[in-house]
């Protein structure tokens, strides 16, 4: 299901420039990230977008990070 929202996220930024989230609330919900199964960069113009497809367990989700407006959003979802 494609969403495209934005979300609150709480992610660890480790020293080695490594992005990865850890929690996130949509919808009312708080969701804990079990695992993150895959990491990508895109760039769209000067923006560069970090994308990271996770789980929490049940459902499969796609966060973006999109450095240049510091926003994350949720792009889609597999339950």
């Amino acid at each position: 299901m494609e969403i495209g929202s934005t979300v609150k996220v709480i992610a660890l930024f480790d020293p080695s420039f490594k992005i990865r989230p850890l929690k996130f609330k949509w919808s009312g919900r708080v969701i804990d990230v079990r695992e993150v199964t895959y990491t990508w960069k895109s760039k769209e113009g000067e923006r560069v977008i970090y994308n990271f497809s996770l789980t929490d367990g049940s459902a499969l989700y796609q966060l973006s990070y999109d450095t240049k407006n510091l926003l994350w959003r949720l792009e889609n979802i597999e339950a």
